[in-house]
């Protein structure tokens, strides 16, 4: 005799109709077709990769303004960082604002060290641009564990995936391909690439459309609190992961808020 095995798979829909994965954060579901997820802190491990570009700058720094009377310390605090304990601002610039932004505060430091503007400026400049290629991104880079098997996961249930990141969107490709891991995104979205940043909802918006989804079928993932407001701003779900740089009183406003990229279930 022989026997047939039917295995019924349940999927969530859309009000027309159309097949939507559902994905699962904690007791949270979200009926959603597209998952944005940031970078650093949330698929990358933050204090490795940023803590070290982060040494590098204020050394360089450091080694050329000659006479002026700064310390360390003075731009570590400019960037939001503290080398000693290697530990990150989740408020400061680095983590939670614009790399124009950590650019002026650093040249505000030097300049009010006793640097001229234009001085202060132009080195700032300088050594950003020479970090870009000093620094060896795709070593320093180290994906949370786990994670190509939860991307892998997710796309094989059909989830569309992009990165929607503060960093720029050419340096994020180079790292997530050194990484292997550049195959599981159907779009990266860097700051480069939209007017405004986070919090604002332009990175968001704009992975939507590239991927053709609306904002809300999507579900916005990240590490820090300007990635849940992106997601409010746009329309979006929000999921707050513990792997970066906030606490889970920072990241409130989440919907839900769990421990890593890798604690999602579909």
């Amino acid at each position: 005799m022989h026997y047939l095995y039917i295995t019924v798979i349940t999927l969530s829909c859309d009000e027309e109709g159309d097949n939507i994965p559902l994905l699962q954060a904690g007791k949270k579901e979200f009926d959603c077709s597209a998952v944005l997820l940031d970078k650093d802190g949330t698929l990358l491990d933050f204090r490795i990769m940023w803590l070290e570009w982060s040494k590098y700058v204020i050394n360089e720094l450091l080694s050329k303004i000659g006479q002026v009377k700064i310390i360390s310390n003075s731009l570590e605090k400019a960037m939001g960082v503290d080398l000693t304990g290697w530990q990150v601002d989740p408020e400061g610039p680095l983590a939670g604002g614009t790399m124009t932004g950590l650019r002026v505060a650093l040249e505000e430091t030097l300049a009010g060290a006793g640097m001229t503007p234009e001085a202060a400026a132009a080195l700032v400049i300088e050594v950003l641009r020479r970090s870009e290629t000093e620094m060896d991104w795709g070593a320093l880079a180290r994906p949370m564990p786990g994670l190509e098997e939860k991307l892998f996961n997710l796309k094989l249930k059909n989830f569309k995936l992009a990165v929607v990141t503060a960093d720029l969107a050419e340096r994020s490709k180079i790292t997530l391909k050194a990484l292997k891991l550049d195959q599981y995104f159907d779009t990266i979205i860097g700051a480069d690439l939209v007017k405004n940043t986070k919090p604002y909802p332009d990175m968001a918006l704009l992975a939507c459309g590239r991927l053709g989804v609306t904002p809300g079928d999507a579900v916005v993932i990240g590490d820090s609190p300007r990635d849940i407001l992106m997601a409010k701003n746009a329309g979006s779900g929000s999921i707050g992961v513990l792997s970066g740089v906030s606490t889970g009183d920072q990241l409130a406003g989440a919907d839900v808020i769990i421990p890593s990229v890798v604690d999602l279930q579909t």
